[in-house]
């Protein structure tokens, strides 16, 4: 393996691993445990990620 690569298994797992942070992000939201503030900068950064790593599995 190439340092600095990983394979399209590894990306769309870390990318399934985001995307179900979001939904657990998203309930605590609901549930009131996290403030609006708290929810907008997690979901900004998991969004930077997920866009990120997408890209990756695009080229």
């Amino acid at each position: 393996m190439i340092f600095g690569r990983r394979n399209k298994e590894d990306i769309q797992n870390e990318l399934d691993n985001l995307k179900k942070a979001y939904d657990i992000l998203d309930e605590r939201y609901k549930k009131k445990t996290i403030s609006l503030q708290e929810f907008t900068a997690k979901c900004n950064e998991l969004s930077e990620k997920i866009e990120k790593l997408q890209k990756e599995l695009g080229k």
